[in-house]
């Protein structure tokens, strides 16, 4: 719940001694501050009451604007958080300055904002697809599109228009739903009104994929495959089987997993893409392949992408060639005539073929679907749902992995 509170800040005292009161905005573990116009000596402040003593001249009239502020605050913040959807410290922050004077903003403008919150986050990865989805709409729409304009007609139309330039069904899901959530964010700024919401009639539709699972057969076979060791094509393979044993973590996750990341034989990691915590036992082969690439000079546990150097803006783009080469090198594998799988094998293909091979040997929906980090059914809170613990979902995956070693 997130609270505002007025108080002094004394680690940024002026040169006269003065220090500047602030309302004090705080949500779960995060703070940040709101300015008040007003600066004090820290003998002028009661902490304790949050009010200027009388020993200031003009305490009784600076008393009154500060409680107005605050209380103004507390009313805006209330309404703010009165609906599900859930801002970070800096998007709450933003919403509370925002007065209403930014309602004639644009929609690309506030995209082009809501984007850069999510680069200084270092959510590189979201601020990426909210970019490409913006960029796609802004270009059916113009950039001048108020927040009135934006209606179903709109977002019908930008829809067919991109079916009509051939973009797949699953591709305009994404795109909408990064649509959505903007204006979702919009609403609560108050840039935007509820009644104006174009996504109460319009649906996200999306289409059945291809299978992108492979049977146990196909993975026992690509596992006892020999392959020269230390080449590219080998250390692909065990990229694909260690994502499999660590079930079917992302290959982003993966490859910043650092050494101390391993604690009491588990992995424990929080996914880069919906912030969650995982915490995984590690199985035989898995510690086999980890072993392969730990080194003393590196802080990754596999030091084999070097990681090491890379900055955090570049992360996501760098992490792109590295999936990129590892795939290149899954694929050779799956068109060999030993081989000769009937999709291209991938990293994801790993993720959905120990779904698959968990399904095969009767292991629940739900329970696969907690394995993997999805919601399935009721909201996940926490690693897993309270019905099924870490030694359910740890013994589900030892059986899993160990079966392609019999």
């Amino acid at each position: 719940m997130a609270t505002i509170k007025l108080t002094i800040d004394a680690r940024r005292p002026y040169n006269d001694g003065r220090s500047p009161i602030v309302f004090r905005l705080t949500s779960g573990t995060k703070s940040t501050s709101i300015s008040s116009g007003v600066k004090l000596l820290p003998k002028e402040w009661d902490n304790t009451k949050s009010k200027i003593l009388k020993v200031h001249s003009d305490s009784k009239t600076l008393n009154l604007v500060l409680q107005k502020k605050l209380f103004d605050l507390e009313k805006r913040l209330l309404q703010i958080t009165s609906n599900d959807n859930e801002l970070n410290i800096i998007e709450l922050k933003e919403a509370l300055i925002n007065t209403g004077t930014n309602k004639t903003a644009t929609f690309y403008e506030f995209a082009k904002k809501e984007i850069k919150n999510l680069r200084d986050q270092e959510r590189y990865g979201n601020a990426s697809v909210y970019e490409t989805s913006v960029n796609r709409f802004v270009k059916y729409t113009g950039k001048s599109i108020s927040f009135k304009q934006i209606n179903y007609n709109v977002i019908s139309g930008f829809e067919l228009t991109l079916l009509k330039e051939g973009v797949c069904r699953n591709t305009i899901a994404i795109y909408m739903r990064e649509i959505r959530a903007l204006l979702n964010i919009s609403i609560k700024k108050g840039l935007m009104e509820r009644v104006n919401y174009p996504f109460y009639n319009y649906r996200i539709k999306t289409e059945k994929t291809v299978s992108r699972a492979i049977t146990k057969t196909d993975l026992v076979n690509i596992m006892e495959l020999p392959l020269e060791e230390n080449t590219l094509i080998w250390h692909s393979r065990n990229i694909f089987f260690l994502i499999f044993n660590l079930i079917g973590i992302s290959f982003i996750d993966l490859i910043l997993l650092e050494t101390d990341s391993i604690q009491n034989g588990r992995i424990i990691y929080r996914r880069r893409k919906t912030g969650k915590l995982y915490s995984i036992r590690i199985t035989s082969e898995a510690e086999r392949i980890i072993e392969l690439y730990k080194r003393e000079s590196s802080k990754y546990l596999i030091s084999f992408f070097e990681f090491d150097n890379v900055l955090k803006n570049e992360v996501r783009e760098e992490a792109g060639l590295r999936i990129k080469s590892c795939n290149n090198q899954l694929k050779k594998i799956g068109k060999l005539k030993l081989i000769e799988l009937p999709i291209p094998l991938t990293t994801y293909v790993a993720r959905y073929s120990w779904s698959n091979l968990a399904k095969s040997m009767g292991y629940p929906k739900d329970q696969i679907a907690e394995a993997l980090g999805h919601e399935y059914g009721n909201r996940i809170t926490g690693i897993y749902l309270d019905n099924y613990g870490n030694e359910v979902i740890d013994d589900m995956n030892e059986k899993v992995c160990s079966s392609l070693l019999l």
